[in-house]
């Protein structure tokens, strides 16, 4: 298995070039080829980019916002791809425009995504068909502020969807953490955190700039309805659900999976933004850690004690503003019960489901945890 990788595309239905001139020209007045030329498959440097998402477990997709997938809303269907592939109509202005689509088999089977890496005069993009609430946190939040995200260049619509165009970030994901990307990932995250910092629930009220908090809302609520039958789970995870209202809020990126993180020359760039925008800023750090094992392997995470804590307590040192340590750690440690709870939500939901391992680790771990928090002082 490659794991990520990008393919040929032949002349189709997208109009690569149309929608990159667009939303080019008018700020870059960069003259921008429109011609496919095919090209062979080629294995990629580019590591999990803020559309490449792997199914690793399927989730409850009773809500939009969460979707089917931990890491991914943004797959094609097959007829989609079908469709796309099509040669009617295809483009055929002059100079050369390089379209490759990012596919995965890391799970086994093939997966084609609506991203593609574009390469027009020299430069490198990332195309790929969005939502109205991704694009609005690149402009809101993230598009000229200097932050390790991907540089936003517009958006455009066709055929009734929204596209944009963002950096090409080459480098490696995380999904095998090492020490030397513990501090950089921490100074990633701290940095956005410090940018947007919402203290208190009147800070809440006075600088909302988008509903992302009451969607997440919404959304853990409902999953709470699956812990009926776990008297423990329920008791901890009504914790969580009470912090929530209170903890401090930033700029979060909302899937921060090691593979939604790009390590090069010592930095690490956070994408895939479609599930970003204001929420509780221990939400991130939780995701991060809470996925990673000590064992070699594509699922869960490599990730080493040493690692989580190097990250963890790093992050904590960089917070501008933050609350007491002890009460920093309840909060990860809350958040990561809530990623535990979202992957065997399916499974208690419905009792007729075949348990495996996947759900036993996940379990075994909230079991714990939840343990560790109906022990604690309420700190």
């Amino acid at each position: 298995m490659r794991g990520l990788y990008t393919e040929k595309v032949a002349p189709g239905k997208i109009p690569f070039g149309r929608l990159v001139r667009e939303i080019l020209e008018p700020g870059a007045g960069e003259a921008v080829s429109s011609r496919i030329r095919e090209i062979g498959p080629t294995q990629d440097a580019y590591g999990r980019t803020s559309d490449v998402r792997e199914p690793i477990r399927k989730a409850d997709a009773t809500d939009a916002d969460e979707a089917a997938f931990l890491l991914g809303q943004i797959r094609e269907t097959d007829s989609e791809s079908r469709a796309e592939e099509s040669t009617d109509a295809p483009e055929t202005e002059n100079t050369d425009i390089l379209a490759e689509r990012f596919c995965d088999d890391g799970e086994g089977e093939v997966n084609r995504y609506n991203v593609y890496k574009i390469t027009t005069e020299g430069k490198c993009y990332v195309l790929k068909k969005s939502d109205e609430a991704e694009i609005g946190v690149y402009e809101r939040f993230l598009k000229g502020q200097g932050l390790p995200a991907p540089d936003y260049f517009g958006s455009a619509r066709w055929d009734g969807k929204r596209w944009i165009l963002i950096e090409y970030v080459p480098g490696t994901d995380l999904r095998d953490y090492t020490s030397d990307m513990a501090l950089p990932c921490a100074e990633s995250i701290s940095r956005i955190a410090n940018r947007y910092w919402q203290e208190d629930e009147a800070a809440f009220v006075r600088k909302k700039r988008d509903d992302r908090f009451e969607r997440y809302w919404k959304r853990i609520n409902k999953r709470a309805e699956c812990l009926k039958g776990e008297p423990v789970l329920k008791e901890a995870y009504d914790r969580f659900l009470e912090r929530q209202l209170t903890c401090p809020r930033t700029l979060s990126n909302g899937d921060f999976l090691q593979f939604n993180a790009i390590f090069r020359d010592g930095k690490v760039t956070l994408v895939d933004w479609a599930f970003g925008g204001i929420m509780p800023y221990s939400l991130d750090i939780a995701r991060m850690i809470a996925h990673g094992t000590e064992d070699r392997r594509t699922f869960p995470f490599y990730m080493t004690r040493a690692h989580k804590e190097l990250f963890v307590e790093r992050t904590y040192e960089l917070l501008e503003h933050k609350p007491p340590h002890e009460r920093y750690l309840s909060d990860v440690r809350l958040a990561v019960l809530n990623e535990y709870i979202e992957f065997i939500e399916s499974d208690l939901l419905d009792a007729s489901r075949a348990r495996d391992q996947v759900f036993d680790y996940y379990y075994a771990g909230a079991r714990k945890l939840a343990e560790e928090i109906l022990g604690e002082d309420g700190t």
